[in-house]
């Protein structure tokens, strides 16, 4: 009996490597990824300011107004802001920051390509945004807070619809269409000095900015009522 039940069990273990051998076969091969992004001291500095002093005050009208604290921005190949966006989400579902900032970016005239630009989003971008990224031909985008802070920031749609969609932690963040990377890992890599400490410091304050947003946005949103959207 216990030998009849093993060599089931191996038959259909078997069967399911099969069955996942034949599936992945159909895929095509992946290409080659994009070169990993780094940032210098300058660039981390120019980044966070983008954030803080740019975007943020963007961003404290949009809660005010009963939108998330979600925000994002196109740079030129120089870092020279194009457009700096914030969520507006009470006015269409699709708004969330990076979209909104798209759409902004797109009405521009004379803007250079999206391969030569530099996409900037405060929170790392969710399933929907990093396809709007990717499907505009942004090529580099940097993010300050991973999932995992906006799931503290008491907003987990972002892991919870990739897991439940595609069973996946996350998007692989180097891939044949586009590379991001998490400004705080960059800061982290850095080595010791007043140099690092500064940019901790500035991050501090961000981190500041984006707890009080968090704890508007929260405590009022029920009796917002603008604020009828799926996931809240």
């Amino acid at each position: 009996m216990l030998f009849r039940c093993l060599a089931a069990a191996a038959a259909a273990a078997a069967a399911a490597a099969l069955l996942s051998l034949r599936l992945r076969s159909r895929l095509p091969p992946r290409g080659a990824a994009q070169p990993a992004l780094t940032a210098d001291v300058p660039t981390l500095r120019r980044l966070l300011s983008l954030i803080l002093d740019e975007i943020l005050p963007k961003t404290r009208a949009g809660v005010a107004a009963g939108n998330k604290v979600f925000g994002a921005a196109v740079l030129d190949g120089e870092y020279r802001t194009l457009v700096a966006e914030t969520n507006h989400e009470t006015a269409c579902p699709l708004y969330h920051g990076e979209v909104y900032a798209i759409e902004q970016w797109a009405a521009l005239e004379g803007k250079p390509p999206a391969s030569a630009s530099i996409f900037v989003a405060t929170h790392e971008p969710c399933c929907l945004c990093i396809s709007a990224i990717v499907w505009s031909g942004f090529r580099k985008c940097f993010f300050l807070y991973p999932y995992e802070t906006t799931r503290d920031q008491g907003i987990p749609h972002d892991l919870r619809i990739m897991y439940e969609l595609w069973q996946v932690e996350r998007y692989a963040m180097r891939n044949e269409f586009c590379a991001t990377a998490g400004i705080l890992p960059l800061i982290e890599a850095l080595p010791e000095g007043e140099e690092k400490e500064e940019l901790k410091e500035t991050v501090r304050r961000i981190n500041a900015e984006y707890d009080a947003l968090s704890r508007k946005y929260h405590s009022e949103k029920a009796a917002n009522p603008k604020n009828q959207l799926a996931f809240n």
